[in-house]
């Protein structure tokens, strides 16, 4: 890479491989009005009272500072499985002992307001705007994003169509990827099977099974706010506003981080073997990460263990903000790693707010002292358009 537009050209080629994966996180529905996890975590502690509310401050108080709502759902997870082996039914918090149905029925409640949130959207307050809370008959979610990001995948600059295999990977529990899939005349397939209700069978995500190529596997790592596990019917994918399964803590969403529960079961298992086969790729491949903070060990131990093996041809590009302020930046310490790694760091595009790294190599944009703008989910969409660095 011996300039920034050589580098740039190069990014382009690799955005060009006809396999590829998209992983999508947080931050890639942020604009669509759906909060990062510190404002939902606040948004979540202002839905719940009374005990849920104590249990939920209590189990913040023993976690680290930095600590958001997914980590108290892990938390909560452990002392539910503590809770359940223990004589008395019960497991110690915060220099208290609390029962395991009052632990079980806090989590209920965390993941009842989780949905809730995501479902209608949130965006807090600001110095600009006041605070918008979705709610059923008045929504904030909106769409327009993610259908942009569908139409470039597939019919701009890079125009895979007659020879791709695209799919796409999610930590996000909203349905704003189905959705823009469906409105583009595509096929989002998820593991499930049927109409507005469906049940979990988790075929049609397995990469061994042929698709068309308007039909694009979907694999939500944590759940989804329209996943519902009812005692009878089993997982189903269900619809809003109806009466029946209308109960939201039984949404299915965020396996706990600690992996050694949810994982192991349905439709985690399926969900993460077949991630785990999709980064095992012989062929050339692309795995193209945007919105993704990259604090979740479990995926990037996946990714990384999968970049190690000596036959595999995975690229990553990653777009992500540099930590820091002014000129006193630089990347995580997940994506410092992998671009140093003497054997796959060749492989390894990083294109942020201030530069655009390839392996070892780190070029500026000599246009511009400003921040670049791919980085984020509408910027990376516009250089899929236009290829040019805005």
């Amino acid at each position: 890479m011996k300039s920034f537009s050589d580098g740039v050209e190069n990014l382009r080629r690799v955005l060009d491989l006809g396999r590829q994966h998209w992983l999508l996180g947080a931050g890639a529905s942020f604009e669509s009005g759906i909060p990062l996890m510190y404002p939902l975590t606040a948004r979540v502690k202002h839905l719940l009272d009374g005990a849920d509310l104590t249990i939920f401050q209590a189990t913040m108080s023993d976690l680290p500072d930095d600590a958001h709502v997914e980590h108290t759902l892990s938390h909560l997870g452990d002392l539910i499985a503590l809770a359940e082996r223990s004589k008395s039914k019960t497991a110690h918090l915060s220099g208290n002992d609390v029962s395991l149905d009052q632990l079980i029925a806090t989590y209920h409640a965390i993941v009842r307001a989780i949905a809730l949130t995501v479902r209608y959207g949130y965006r807090s307050a600001t110095a600009e705007a006041l605070e918008e809370i979705g709610k059923h008959d008045s929504p904030v979610v909106e769409v327009a994003a993610h259908v942009d990001f569908v139409k470039q995948v597939f019919s701009g600059r890079i125009n895979l169509e007659p020879r791709s295999q695209v799919g796409f990977i999610t930590t996000n529990y909203d349905t704003l990827l189905e959705d823009a899939l469906a409105i583009e005349r595509r096929v989002a397939l998820d593991g499930f099977s049927g109409g507005a209700i469906a049940y979990w069978d988790g075929k049609s995500i397995d990469p061994a099974i042929k698709s068309s190529s308007r039909e694009h596997r979907v694999l939500k790592l944590h759940g989804s706010v329209d996943w519902f596990r009812d005692s009878n019917a089993g997982l189903l994918r269900i619809r809003y506003g109806v009466k029946y399964l209308a109960d939201l803590s039984g949404t299915l969403i965020y396996p706990q981080a600690t992996k050694y529960l949810e994982t192991q079961k349905d439709p985690f298992a399926k969900i993460f073997d077949c991630f785990r086969r999709t980064l095992q790729s012989s062929e050339s491949h692309l795995l193209a990460i945007v919105g993704y903070s990259f604090g979740d060990n479990h995926i990037n131990s996946e990714i990384e263990q999968a970049l190690a093996n000596k036959t595999n041809k995975t690229v990553i590009v990653a777009f992500s903000r540099e930590n820091g302020n002014g000129e006193d930046t630089e990347v995580c310490e997940t994506l410092k790693r992998w671009l140093d790694n003497e054997k796959f760091g060749s492989r390894v595009y990083v294109a942020t707010n201030k530069a655009l790294y390839h392996g070892r190599f780190r070029v500026n944009d000599p246009s511009t002292t400003a921040d670049l703008k791919w980085w984020t989910f509408s910027g990376m969409t516009k250089f899929l358009e236009s290829g040019v660095v805005a």
